[in-house]
């Protein structure tokens, strides 16, 4: 497969790989597809590998191998956004699911959860999520379901299928609470790509950690 035209440099004003895939990729602002693989066979699960965990991102790469070539990234990322004016104190996220253009896949579904800690659960109750998808599609939803361990503790699940598309997907999202604000959110997600072709293979990936951002 092609290396990409722009190759990855370091940070003194210059292109990353993460600022190339997003600027040289496809915000999804166009028509969905579909994508299918070679019949009769089942998707084949891609190694995930911590690519940064800090206070501004949380963020893997996929496969996780070293020597592998990229397919893609998922990344958990804050704002510098406060709402001075609001009533209600809120934090900004985006969420970013990329496929490498250079490579020959397309990104087919993802998902998405957040949860705040018990601890905070505990103290404050359920905290309220805001998103705004980056195109209108019937197959994007948004909904709560129970957390781990059967508790009342709900987490903030997003999802899209029918994507066919390569390059960055950019979700924004809000998080609010009338009495305090999370320092932490508990994360996963999924994906599916399907590589372009009669004989292209799919792909599957996932992940799960705790973004710190307080």
């Amino acid at each position: 497969m092609p290396e990409s035209p722009r190759p990855p440099q370091d940070d003194h004003g210059s292109w990353t790989r993460r600022q190339f895939l997003a600027a040289g990729g496809v915000v999804a602002t166009g028509a969905l597809a579909g994508c299918s693989g070679l019949p009769g066979t089942g998707p084949r699960t891609l190694d995930t590998v911590v690519h940064e965990n800090s206070e501004d991102e949380l963020s893997w790469d996929f496969p996780g191998q070293s020597d592998a070539e990229s397919i893609g990234y998922v990344e958990i990322r804050r704002k510098p956004q406060f709402d001075s004016e609001g009533s209600i104190p809120s934090l900004w996220f985006t969420f970013n699911a990329s496929i490498d253009p250079s490579s020959s896949y397309k990104l087919d579904q993802f998902t998405a959860t957040f949860a705040t800690p018990n601890t905070y659960f505990d103290q404050h109750g359920q905290l309220t999520y805001l998103v705004s998808p980056p195109t209108r599609s019937d197959s994007f939803n948004t909904y709560y379901q129970r957390a781990w361990g059967g508790t009342t503790h709900r987490q903030f699940v997003m999802d899209m299928d029918d994507i066919g598309l390569d390059g960055t997907i950019q979700f924004p999202f809000v998080i609010r609470d009338p009495q305090a604000l999370p320092s932490t959110l508990q994360c996963s997600f999924s994906v599916q790509a399907t590589e372009s072709g009669t004989f292209g293979e799919t792909v599957t990936a996932s992940g799960s950690g705790t973004f710190e951002f307080g």
